[in-house]
Formats: structure tokens, C-alpha cells, sequence
């Protein structure tokens, strides 16, 4: 991994534990074990820094659910498709869940600015994956179709970003941390796609 990815990987992790008021340009240089005019050679300033960090999480949507959607067609299976690969993607890292479950809670409206700046292509076509399923009957027509898909997305950070928290909890009375986790994502999967489809 070459300094810049480091640099990042640090940052998100950082970011996703103390906030960005609360993390200094020094400490993700000592975390990374670069000087603080390394790091500032390849993001000159904080919000560079951060503004790169919340574009490596977007930048795997804008690559990989148009994908998804061109080879899944069917409706219900489309839906379990890029659920899942939501789910796992933030499960996987679950520093970038908890990054912007932060970013969303220190500054929503900005938040939200940077998910439709970033993510506007992919959500017109997932939008239009749900408009199309009102036309035909498969999906509610109460549904505002961009809204949910960013509830749907906001959900499952939150979701993730809380998981070992309520795992925790749940394994204190006997269940598996794998198990009870495995619970609350089959239950927002349930929650999301009962609110979406008419069967």
C-alpha cells in the first residue's frame, strides 16, 4: 500500500473513532509513521484529507452497483443483490459505516450534500429500478423512490455502525455474537424490503 492509501486507511479509521474535530493532522501522520509534510504533500490540508476518505467509500458504488444492476434483472432478486453488497461492503470495513454514521450526526446537511454529489448516478438509476416496479405493480406506489433509497443506505450504516454494540449486548444473554448480528441484518433487510414491495 503506498502512502497515500495509508494515509487514508489512517484517516478512516481515526475519523470513524473520534471525529474529524477530534483527530489532528499529526496523529494520523504518527499513525501512519510519516512525517506531517508527507502527509501534507499528498492532502494539503484536514478537509482534503477528509473530503478523500468520504470519495474512497462513494467511489465503490458509482463502480459496482451499476454492475449489479445490469446483470440482475429480476425485481426481488435486484433488491437482495445490492442490499447484500451494501451489507457486506460496510461489514467488511466496519470503520467506513462508523466514518459516516459521524459524518452524518456532526454535519447532516453536508453529509447528505456529498452522498447526492457522489452517489447521484447510481441512485437515478436504483430510482428509476423503483419507479419502474410502481409501474408494474411490484413496489408500492406510496414509495418516494430517492428518499428510500437514502433512508435504505443511512439505515444500514446505522445499522452496522451499531452492530457490535447490540451484539454485544444480545450475546450477554446467550447468544452468539455472529448469530445475534446475523439477526439484526436479516431483520433491516426484512424492515426494507417489506417497506418497498406490494408482495
Amino acid at each position: 500500500m503506498d502512502s497515500s492509501a495509508q494515509i487514508r486507511a489512517a484517516a478512516t479509521k481515526l475519523f470513524a473513532s473520534h471525529g474529524y474535530e477530534g483527530v489532528s493532522l499529526q496523529r494520523i501522520a504518527d499513525e501512519v509513521g510519516v512525517a506531517k509534510q508527507t502527509l501534507l504533500y499528498h492532502y494539503p490540508s484536514k478537509e482534503t484529507l477528509r473530503r478523500a476518505v468520504i470519495e474512497q467509500v462513494f467511489a465503490h458504488w458509482r463502480s459496482t452497483l451499476p454492475q449489479i444492476l445490469q446483470a440482475v434483472t429480476s425485481g426481488h432478486r435486484r433488491f437482495t443483490a445490492l442490499t447484500e453488497e451494501l451489507i457486506r461492503f460496510f461489514t467488511a470495513d466496519r470503520d467506513r459505516a462508523r466514518l459516516l454514521a459521524r459524518e452524518l450526526l456532526d454535519d447532516p446537511a453536508g453529509m447528505q450534500r456529498l452522498m447526492v454529489e457522489n452517489l447521484r448516478p447510481w441512485l437515478m438509476l436504483v430510482t428509476e429500478y423503483v419507479r419502474e416496479g410502481q409501474r408494474i405493480g411490484l413496489v408500492r406506489a406510496d414509495v418516494d423512490p430517492e428518499p428510500y433509497v437514502l433512508h435504505v443506505v443511512v439505515q444500514v450504516v446505522a445499522t452496522v455502525a451499531s452492530l457490535p454494540t447490540v451484539a454485544m449486548a444480545a450475546a450477554k444473554e446467550g447468544a452468539s455474537l455472529h448469530d445475534a448480528e446475523q439477526r439484526h441484518l436479516a431483520e433491516l433487510v426484512r424492515l426494507t424490503r417489506t417497506a418497498l414491495f406490494t408482495r
